[in-house]
């Protein structure tokens, strides 16, 4: 749990920092491409991190899903706030959620994977 809220915490700052700089009228001068791409490398990272380590620790399988889920999910969340207080729709926060707790389970049992052949 502890690695899921960490892992969480950082996609968090990731996914506002990303929200900033893609949404901020201000900042429009900065190319798309990059935003995008940073936007899907490193949520995709940083779950992979998660489930490598989430397996490394536990060494039980069905623990890392969960840390995925968990950390995809307060990423996810705290994204969709992010793109509605930027004047984006509420259904963000919902999307977000969903969308990070599912792939963050998919990634980080790619991660435990990776874990478990370098073993």
């Amino acid at each position: 749990m502890r690695e899921g809220l960490r892992s969480g915490a950082i996609l968090s700052l990731c996914a506002v920092g990303l929200a900033v700089l893609g949404l901020t009228p201000a900042l429009s001068w900065i190319p798309e491409v990059p935003l995008i791409g940073a936007a899907i490398l490193l949520p995709v990272a940083i779950l992979i991190w998660t489930g490598f380590r989430a397996a490394k620790r536990s060494g039980r399988l069905l623990a890392v899903p969960l840390t995925g889920a968990l950390a995809g999910g307060i990423g996810g969340c705290i994204g969709g706030i992010a793109y509605v207080i930027a004047g984006k729709p509420a259904l963000n926060i919902a999307v977000g959620l969903l969308a990070g707790a599912l792939s963050g389970a998919v990634l980080g049992l790619a991660g435990a994977e990776l874990a478990r052949r370098l073993r």
